[in-house]
């Protein structure tokens, strides 16, 4: 498809990006403003995904989402059936996650999103040394009420620093 702006320019569809323009997107000019999603498109995974079993039972998952390679960042995911809470999975899975994340994928930051009324994921988050770094005001919706979503962040050095 072809669309035409005007008498210098058309804009026309295409299957993949062309070598000529992955050879200008290279320019640090240009790269500096380009995500890393249109700079590697292709070959990373944008998430992790783990099945949490006790004694060969699924209790939950925990995941990398939204992995940033060039920037070196992901967000953590958790979610453990109400059944096996409170039983330092949560606890034992973060810290694998972190230590995963930061000395094998080479992460620089970890990010994390809990929602204000799960005090028991907020005291999680500081265990783990996450810093509180924002909060989005009611941003979460359920059973008719709105809440905060917090965002938490961990830094590579200051996992080391622990």
């Amino acid at each position: 498809m072809k669309i035409i702006c005007s008498d210098q320019i058309a804009l026309s569809s295409t299957e993949s990006t062309s070598d000529k323009i992955r050879r200008i997107a290279l320019f640090p000019e240009v790269a500096c403003n380009l995500t890393e999603t249109w700079t590697y498109p292709d070959g990373m995974p944008q998430e992790i995904v783990f099945n949490i079993k006790k004694e060969k039972k699924l209790v939950g998952q925990a995941a990398y989402k939204s992995i940033r390679w060039f920037n070196r960042k992901a967000s953590l995911s958790l979610f453990i059936h109400p059944k096996h809470q409170r039983q330092g999975i949560g606890t034992m899975v973060i810290q694998h996650l972190i230590s995963h994340g930061f000395d094998h994928l080479n992460l620089h930051r970890l990010e994390a999103e809990v929602i204000s009324y799960n005090q028991a994921a907020m005291a999680l988050m500081k265990r783990a040394g996450f810093v509180q770094e924002g909060c989005l005001r009611q941003a979460r919706y359920y059973n008719g009420a709105y809440a905060d979503i917090l965002s938490f962040g961990l830094l590579r050095q200051e996992y080391r620093g622990k």
